[in-house]
């Protein structure tokens, strides 16, 4: 069969090892059982990284291109994520400053408006 988006996104998971199994499966069910074989037998990450070489030219620009859109969005929702979680943080420290900030009138930059 060879390379599909599908078996290009699951290369990119290997360095993963949580997903590496995942990912074997996939490229098997592609028939890339040699890459597989490659990666398996791969000492360091030189022959995964002329493998995704090899992968790039096999998919085309165009498969690159929306995998790195995909990865691109995955990534700001994880950030998001890890911003959301870290806004509704409590400590003690934050707590405190968000005392001394209210005895001061609020928060910093913030102004009032007051009415006549």
């Amino acid at each position: 069969m060879g390379w599909t988006k599908k078996s290009y996104d699951a290369l990119y998971s290997w360095i993963d090892a949580g997903k590496q199994q995942a990912a074997k499966k996939i490229l098997l069910a592609d028939g890339l059982n040699d890459v597989v074989a490659r990666l398996e037998a791969a000492a360091n990450m030189g022959e995964w990284y002329k493998i995704t070489h090899e992968a790039v030219a096999a998919v085309g620009p165009k498969v690159v291109e929306v995998s790195a859109v995909e990865a691109e969005t995955e990534l700001k929702k994880a950030a998001s994520a890890f911003g959301r979680k870290g806004g509704q943080a409590k400590s003690e420290r934050k707590t405190a400053a968000a005392r001394e900030n209210g005895k001061k009138g609020g928060r910093p930059g913030m102004y009032t408006v007051t009415l006549n």
